[in-house]
């Protein structure tokens, strides 16, 4: 009888000590870090050109529609006079609250410059904008993945320039941006304008502490101090060893929305890396540039795409 309780004893011993939390028995993020990302397929289907949104100065802009992982999606086309095919950029805006969001809010006059210059441009709302359906979006990788499949379904347009395209983002499509480039091997430069961190535990507190210390359960699951491990590989920082296109930064030092220190970080490790990266800091420079820098920014990222993508 004593042997037999010492053997229960053992066994419940070792029962003990292999037993997980529920939470860390499963993937916390199964399907959506960064090497997953670049696993899948992307493309599935074709942009849809609707009716014109606006006349500009030498371009004429069109909404379109789009599919992403199941979603109709929406968006804007800037398209310039004259024949084509013309060089792509993806244009990713940066946050709006969804209450005030018009389509081309905050790329629109990137858009209106590069469109001038004879550059097809394509500005998506996002998921849930602009009359498109909403879906998923743990981390901001559902933003990833509609940015890829747009860079598809634009290389498919019959007046776009085969190959490689460019991107540009500002604030949270400069995030996107950046992590696009860690995914897809498709862009051929990538311009990140004041970007949230690439670091998602970091991008984390930094939205929590200007939400008052509440995270959207939406976009932030969970908080980092749960799993670590999750945050490292949803985090861009992490895999800029990944990134073939060359990428210029710019970021204003007075910037209180993103501070500066994130297109530090990003342009540390893509030189880490062995990776083309030019960082331009501006001076008193706040979240959208103004006056001189602001003109300096444009000029620059023009020179930045024709070197890259051609005109």
């Amino acid at each position: 009888m004593r042997r037999n309780c010492a053997l229960c004893w053992l066994l419940a011993c070792m029962l003990a000590a292999t037993v997980v939390p529920a939470y860390a028995q499963r993937d916390s993020v199964a399907g959506i870090s960064i090497p997953e990302l670049r696993q899948r397929s992307y493309g599935a289907g074709k942009i849809t050109i609707g009716s014109i949104w606006n006349r500009g100065p030498g371009y004429t802009t069109y909404r379109i529609g789009y599919p992403s992982e199941g979603l109709k999606l929406t968006g804007l086309i800037h398209v310039p006079q004259g024949r084509g095919p013309f060089p792509v950029i993806i244009a990713n805006r940066g946050y709006i609250d969804k209450a005030r969001y018009q389509p081309g809010m905050d790329s629109r006059a990137f858009s209106d410059f590069m469109a001038r210059n004879g550059y097809l441009v394509v500005a998506p709302d996002y998921r849930g904008y602009g009359g498109g359906e909403d879906g998923p979006n743990p981390f901001y990788t559902g933003y990833y993945i509609d940015a890829i499949n747009l860079t598809r379904l634009a290389q498919k347009l019959p007046m776009a320039r085969a190959g490689k395209v460019g991107m540009w983002g500002h604030s949270r499509g400069a995030s996107t941006t950046i992590a696009v480039a860690t995914i897809t091997n498709q862009i051929a430069a990538a311009v990140v304008y004041a970007p949230a961190p690439a670091d998602v535990a970091l991008d984390y507190r930094r939205r929590r502490g200007q939400s008052s210390g509440v995270a959207d359960t939406g976009t932030w699951p969970f908080p980092p101090e749960r799993d670590p491990e999750a945050y490292q590989r949803v985090s861009p920082i992490n895999y800029l060893g990944n990134v073939v296109a060359p990428v210029m930064l710019h970021h204003g030092t007075a910037d209180t929305v993103v501070d500066a220190s994130a297109s530090l970080s990003i342009a540390k490790e893509l030189r880490r890396s062995g990776k083309g990266v030019t960082l331009h800091l501006y001076e008193r420079g706040g979240h959208t540039l103004t006056g001189k820098a602001a003109d300096d920014y444009f000029a620059r990222t023009l020179a930045f795409f024709r070197a890259h993508l051609g005109r």
